[in-house]
């Protein structure tokens, strides 16, 4: 499979320490016009920058100090300029250039009137829908986002965001890319946001909030997203632990929340209305977001356990056990 990741920055680098780990060649393509003194302290920047992380990856373990320069060694960097050609050689091109439109739009322009309609495009953007983006593509139907959550070489999960005219086998293309490098590709219609980063804005404002009401200290903040909301989700889907708490006392929750904050954040959606009124409460009625009927509860839920376990051995929070 041939990779080409055009722009340098650090999520370019990023995918292309993530593909190299895994043993592809990739290709690193500077897409901003400069002369060859300004690329060339570019190329010195970006391989100190590569051997700086790869060399955090040796300090914690990950790699070995041999693997350093077989890695850096599977990433060649270049101007567009002197490899547009290569382009067509591509099966998958990741457009990781800064977030504008102006400049994605250049950028995309230039990717797909070089190749042919077979080659995948992918714009790693965080914040632009894909939908937007594929106006400026020949041949939308290959086009896609795949946002990579920092630091992509060691989080999993990738959200795919087709647009409409992307093509199902292009969908399938990439994830099977994407699983080949031991990584989570999930899909997700084209919305601001995506999955994680709209649940992900929300926790935090909110946890600003509760520092600037001054209900706590940041460090006591941090320590219950850590020690409490962030080692159970860690286990658990956040529709799967409203099944396994019950639909019914979420609603409870942001009843009680939006009368007593007076503020229409809290207030509790319509589906989850919707399932109460069903007598979908959850893991309880065997229906819920999830469809519970043909799982073993006592099973799933010593499973899970046993994951919740591990984690605090990990993190050295094991509960005390001193039985005489």
């Amino acid at each position: 499979m041939n990779i080409i990741i055009a722009g340098c920055g650090r999520m370019g680098q990023g995918i292309a320490i993530t593909y190299a780990l895994a043993g592809y060649q990739i290709q690193l393509i500077d897409m901003k016009e400069r002369n060859s003194k300004n690329f060339n302290l570019l190329l010195d920047q970006t391989i100190t920058k590569l051997n700086n992380t790869l060399n955090i990856l040796y300090n914690i373990k990950l790699i070995k100090k041999v693997h350093i320069k077989k890695i850096i060694k599977n990433i060649s960097i270049s101007h567009y300029s002197t490899s547009h050609k290569n382009l067509n050689f591509a099966d998958i091109i990741f457009e990781c250039v800064p977030e504008k439109v102006i400049i994605k739009k250049d950028t995309l322009k230039i990717l797909s009137e070089s190749t042919n309609k077979k080659i995948i495009i992918a714009s790693t953007t965080s914040t632009i829908l894909s939908n937007e983006l594929a106006k400026y593509v020949k041949f939308p139907e290959r086009f896609l986002n795949a946002h990579w959550l920092n630091p992509p070489y060691l989080m999993p999960l990738i959200e795919v965001s087709p647009c409409s005219e992307t093509k199902k086998k292009n969908i399938q293309r990439i994830f099977k890319s994407f699983i080949s490098i031991g990584k989570v590709p999930i899909k997700c219609k084209a919305s601001p946001g995506y999955i994680v980063p709209r649940i992900q804005t929300l926790a935090m404002n909110e946890a600003a909030r509760i520092y600037e009401e001054e209900i706590a200290t940041s460090n006591d903040i941090d320590k219950s997203i850590i020690y409490g909301f962030g080692l159970r989700f860690a286990v658990l889907g956040l529709l799967e632990f409203i099944d396994w708490g019950g639909i019914d006392t979420l609603n409870n929750a942001s009843s009680y929340m939006s009368k007593s904050m007076k503020n229409k954040r809290f207030e509790t959606p319509k589906i989850v209305k919707n399932h109460i009124k069903k007598n979908n409460l959850g893991m309880s009625t065997k229906s819920g977001f999830m469809n519970w009927k043909s799982i073993n509860i006592e099973n799933y839920q010593e499973e899970k356990l046993k994951k919740f376990v591990k984690i605090t051995e990990l993190l050295n929070i094991k509960p005390k056990i001193n039985i005489k």
